[in-house]
């Protein structure tokens, strides 16, 4: 079996390196021999490629004394006293000095570097006087080791500090201490401790409470459970809708429509991305060479051990720099072909979801250029009738965006009067509020005096009512609004629209009175509409909000710097890294923490843009939010990678680090070559790879159930259970579940900018971060496929607007790929050589080329690839009342002002009822206001029907299912 396993690895490994040498000379790459002076010399220097097409290369290793440390028993040798030896990237860490002379200590009377000799405690100073104290633990010969200490007691033989840093002061027995905590910064943390221990009990104590408002909550876990999202159709047998049971396939079932099927396909293909990037390099690793493991992964340790590392980490990653240039080839070309064929399969998956699908936005068309007419005109019926005689073709309605921003809350009154009129019409009488200051039985004063306290603090206490308002006002409210400038023209078949559509392109628009008006194809449902911004937004207000919106993320990313990264940097740069000591687990905790509140702060604060921007469109906000968060996180990204270069320059300089010639780091003025120091190299890796995993990657979606599942609920429940003064819809508002909104391909992006970054630095740490991304986007990838089955409302997200903006993100993403080839290949044999900032601007180059290609290709190429629109016959004769049977949001019913003004305008004997999710039972149907709504059909007809196998491509609600 060995002989048979050895010839197996062997042409496995032949089979790579042609791969490989086929990458790197697509490119113009000659395959060089190693190009080390320094191994040369000490006659190491060997081959490390040959002609692939005579026999397979060796390509495992170096000399085995590079290798001492992966020995299972490492191995060292005895040293001389006295001897000064020069440490190089074959030296062994392992070695020891005699007990005669336990320590190392830095030779500083030669001019050479990286010269140590063995010495006892008592020649310490006299070999370095910055080193004079004998630590036998580590066996060196040491400085001080204090944090917050700016320069150590050299006359010291213990740990004393001469100057402290900014910030510290210097104690009496030589140690540092931060001024700034003090009694005062006690007292401080002591009372926002006591604070959160008193509402920690308040919860404790509401929760324990008996419940005292059984119908309020019934009626708020009902609504909770109406609101979920429900297979379409009712069970024929028990005539009720049914949730979707685990095990539902959402990249074939339409659980929320095709913006939410398209999104879990993104969400796979990133996983699928993530495992084929760690495959690649762990191939490399595998059948290449093994210090492609570890290579940026070493730990600093005493400054013997650092010269080791520099050396070795120096020579092994100018080895094996072929390697890494291979592997981006790989990853660039496989990835950029891969988003491509993505791209395609995304549109082409809409495309015939879209096709094979009947849903409201098919038998509408957009109606722009309206002018601001007032409602005192029937202006619904006049645009019905115009369009209808300028068409020919059966208009079933239209319904008019009305200025009410203004207005909203008067608007809400009346539509929630409308509700409770309609709940006692059909004995569905909600609980009314008890007034008077109805309280729970039995409570002792500090109980009764949290209860207060909650009805003050939530707004509890029930409101004195402000009276019903009258038929009059209402109609006075409506008569006194002014149309905007859109409205929405609805046909009775799919083929009058669009025939209405090519007829307005061919007449260049309308002509209805003394203004024209054009039609266009809708491309939204009804319920992701947000009526009231219909007339309150323009072109320019949406750059204006959305340039102002980029001066509150500054302000929001500013206060996160200062507040919540500051202390946390500020600690990092104090602390002494000396002889490879590290801030412990609580510092990486807390850095990690830092990163989701910082993610966390851009998350509520581009939302609130978004919405503040005010889109007329569901949709539309998510894109908004998308690229708000993506470049929003970016900037704390830059920022902490700043501050780590900084800081990475302070401690590196500190602590005595070196290039591999011997020059100190801090006589290096350039940034390019600073950076391109193994140390800097290493450092910088090691800070992404922390920033990335866990911290970015895991925790914040490891925790995500708890702020916006479980505590939402629990405190809903405990303040809705112990009030009997929340009743009907406050009941239900308490209780309702946070909506899911498209922010996750935000977060995906993020992640996969996290993850290339690393590609700028040594590899090792490559395969650990792209498996640890592939892992954790699993789980999200299982908690969102929960969350939609079971936790959120009903959405249905229908358009490939999201879809298309992610690919376009994705362009940026990918060309830092682009980037980091050009950077790594720079003065590779073949390649380009450019020296010093010219090579960042040659980097920049190469990420604006695959931008544009890139954004060209999805723009121009990819809808070439599409599907093309044909007639299929089982939908031929599908119309609007077809789908107004088994769809409760139209065109007409999610309207807020066009119900109201169908009760108190048109005063339509069944007026039409507005849409709310949970509520679909109270409306009402009527032919003559186009609700076809019928309960009966709902749970009978269709459910027999669809129990037949008909009516197979009959649309879904909102969060209903369809199998595509």
């Amino acid at each position: 079996m060995r002989p048979a396993f050895t010839r197996c690895r062997n042409e496995a490994r032949s089979l790579l390196w042609c791969i490989c040498l086929l990458a790197v000379r697509s490119a113009g790459r000659v395959v060089p021999q190693a190009r080390l002076p320094s191994l040369a010399q000490s006659g190491g220097h060997r081959r490390l490629f040959v002609d692939a097409l005579r026999k397979p290369p060796k390509i495992r290793g170096a000399d085995i004394n590079t290798r001492e440390e992966d020995s299972k028993t490492p191995q060292g040798s005895v040293l001389e006293c006295g001897v000064t030896h020069k440490v190089n990237a074959r030296s062994s860490k392992y070695d020891i000095c005699p007990e005669e002379c336990p320590l190392f200590a830095q030779d500083r009377t030669d001019k050479s570097f990286c010269t140590f000799s063995c010495v006892p405690a008592s020649q310490c100073r006299a070999k370095f006087v910055e080193t004079p104290i004998g630590d036998t633990e580590l066996g060196i010969c040491r400085g001080c080791m204090l944090d917050g200490c700016d320069e150590c007691d050299h006359s010291a033989d213990s740990d004393r500090c001469a100057a402290c840093k900014f910030g510290y002061k210097l104690l009496p027995d030589g140690t540092c201490q931060f001024k700034y905590i003090g009694p005062i910064f006690w007292s401080f943390l002591g009372v926002l401790g006591f604070i959160a221990f008193l509402l920690f009990l308040w919860v404790v104590d509401m929760a324990m409470r008996p419940i005292s408002n059984p119908k309020g909550l019934a009626e708020g876990i009902k609504n909770r459970e109406n609101t979920k999202i429900h297979q379409p159709h009712r069970n024929p047998e028990t005539g009720k809708k049914e949730m979707f049971p685990f095990g539902t396939n959402v990249h074939t079932t339409l659980v929320a429509g095709p913006g939410m099927l398209l999104h879990f396909n993104f969400q796979l293909a990133v996983i699928l991305w993530a495992i084929f990037v760690a495959s690649v390099w762990m191939s490399f690793a595998a059948f290449v060479d093994e210090d492609l493991w570890r290579l940026g992964t070493r730990r600093y340790g005493t400054p013997r051990e650092n010269c080791i590392l520099v050396a070795w980490g120096y020579e092994t990653q100018h080895r094996l720099m072929w390697a890494k240039v291979g592997f981006l080839w790989i990853v660039y070309i496989g990835t950029c072909l891969a988003a491509m064929a993505y791209g395609v399969y995304q549109l082409r998956r809409y495309q015939s979801i879209d096709y094979q699908t009947k849903t409201m936005k098919d038998f509408a068309a957009l109606l722009v250029g309206l002018p601001s007419l007032p409602g005192t005109r029937a202006l619904e019926e006049d645009l019905k009738t115009a369009i209808a005689r300028w068409s020919g073709l059966n208009v079933l309605g239209v319904s008019v965006a009305w200025n009410h921003k203004d207005e909203q809350k008067k608007v809400e009154a009346l539509l929630k009067q409308d509700l409770d009129e309609r709940l006692i019409e059909m004995d569905e009488v909600p609980s009314p509020t008890p007034r008077g200051g109805l309280q729970p039985p039995a409570m002792n004063p500090v109980r009764r005096w949290l209860w207060n306290k909650e009805k003050d603090l939530l707004g509890l206490e029930p409101v004195a009512d402000e009276g019903h308002i009258t038929r009059e006002e209402a109609k006075a409210l409506l008569l006194g609004l002014t149309s905007a400038k859109r409205a929405v023209v609805v046909f009775e078949t799919e083929e009058a629209r669009d025939k209405a559509i090519a007829k307005s392109e061919a007449d260049n628009g309308i002509v209805i009175e003394d203004f024209q008006v054009t039609l266009s194809e809708m491309t939204a449902e009804p319920d992701t509409v947000e009526w009231e911004n219909f007339g309150h937004i323009t072109p320019q207000v949406v750059m204006w909000k959305v340039t102002a919106g980029f001066g509150i993320i500054s302000l929001a990313c500013l206060f996160w710097a200062v507040v919540f990264y500051a202390p946390y940097a500020y600690y990092v740069l104090t602390f002494n890294y000396a002889n490879g000591r590290q801030p412990g687990f609580v510092v990486g905790m807390s850095f990690s923490m830092i990163v989701v509140v910082g993610n966390a702060i851009m998350y509520e604060v581009c939302a609130r843009i978004s919405d503040w921007v005010g889109f007329r469109f569901r949709d539309e906000r998510e894109v908004c939010y998308m690229i708000l968060y993506t470049i929003a996180c970016m900037f704390n990204v830059i920022l902490d990678f700043v501050t780590t270069y900084i800081t990475a320059e302070i401690i590196l300089d500190t602590l005595g680090f070196r290039t591999y010639f011997g020059e100190p780091l801090r006589d290096i003025k350039d940034f390019t070559d600073k950076f391109e120091t193994y140390g800097m190299q290493r450092s910088l890796a090691e800070n992404t790879f922390t920033y990335a995993f866990p911290s970015t990657f895991l925790i914040p979606f490891l925790i995500e159930w708890l702020p916006t599942i479980a505590l939402p609920y629990a405190l809903g429940k405990f303040i809705v259970k112990s009030h009997p003064e929340v009743r009907g819809l406050d009941a239900e508002g308490w209780l309702q579940m946070l909506p899911m909104d498209m922010g996750r391909y935000a977060d995906l992006l993020l992640n996969m900018i996290l993850g290339i970054l690393i590609f700028y630095f040594p590899g090792g740490y490559t395969w650990t971060l792209f498996l640890g991304m592939a892992g954790s986007h699993a789980w999200i990838y299982a908690f969102d496929y929960y969350k939609v089955l079971r936790q959120i409302p009903a959405v249905n997200y229908v358009e490939h607007h999201l879809e298309w903006w992610c690919q376009i993100l994705l362009a940026p993403i990918f060309g830092i790929i682009a980037s980091s080839l050009l950077f790594k290949s720079n003065c590779e044999p073949g390649y380009h050589c450019v020296k010093g900032w010219p090579i960042v601007i040659v980097c920049f180059c190469a990420w604006l080329a695959h931008v544009v290609v890139h954004v060209s290709l999805v723009v121009y190429v990819l809808p070439m690839f599409g599907v093309k629109k044909g007639k299929i016959e089982e939908l031929a004769g599908v119309t609007y009342k077809d789908c107004g049977t088994y769809l409760a949001a139209t065109w007409f019913n999610t309207n807020p002002v066009h119900c109201l003004r169908s009760k108190y305008f048109y005063e339509d004997e069944v007026s039409v009822d507005f849409y709310r999710l949970g509520k679909e039972n109270t409306i009402r149907e009527n032919p003559q206001t186009q609700t076809f709504l019928s309960q009966d059909q709902r749970s009978v007809s269709f459910a027999r029907r669809v129990a037949r196998g008909e009516s197979p491509r009959l649309p879904q609600s909102p969060g209903g299912a369809k199998q595509v």
